[in-house]
């Protein structure tokens, strides 16, 4: 092997650095789930531009969807996310993950149910309440994919979120 085939392969295996595959995430069917409770479409472009705004997509850590790219604007590194599935995906994984495993409806465990009340509510997820169409909608999905459903108010009266060690 000359040094020219070295140099060139070792530029490949430098620059083929890219995001996490979130895609064969284990929690990818608990997104699946968020994003259609949240839209009623099984589409993740439509969860980001229902759920995804850019302080969401900053407390997540700013994904790209093309780390390897020369960064632009920060206005155009969101955008560019938010048009990419697995972005979209990976920054809700991370969203959820960003304030610790808590457990907002006090049933004793971190759920894809938490992660549902984390994603529409942030760190203030404690007794969510989703509403009918909501629950309807992810318990739909759930029951389809083996995801655990939710009511459409969970917790109760005396539930204080807190981390699940």
């Amino acid at each position: 092997m000359n040094i020219g085939t070295v140099v060139l392969l070792s530029f490949v295996v430098i620059t083929c650095e890219g995001i996490e595959n979130f895609l064969n995430n284990p929690l990818y069917s608990c997104v699946e789930c968020l994003c259609h409770a949240r839209t009623g479409c099984w589409l993740r472009r439509n969860c980001a531009s229902y759920s995804i705004s850019k302080d969401y997509w900053r407390t997540a850590g700013s994904l790209s969807a093309n780390p390897t790219k020369n960064p632009g604007s920060e206005d155009q590194t969101y955008r560019e996310c938010m048009r990419n599935e697995n972005c979209i995906v990976g920054t809700i994984i991370k969203y959820t993950e960003h304030f610790g495993p808590m457990d907002c409806n006090c049933d004793g465990k971190f759920d894809c149910k938490d992660r549902a009340a984390i994603h529409l509510f942030g760190q203030n997820c404690e007794n969510p309440k989703y509403g009918q169409t909501y629950a309807n909608r992810f318990n739909h999905c759930a029951n389809r994919i083996g995801v655990k459903s939710m009511l459409s108010a969970e917790g109760s009266d005396t539930c204080n979120a807190v981390e699940v060690f």
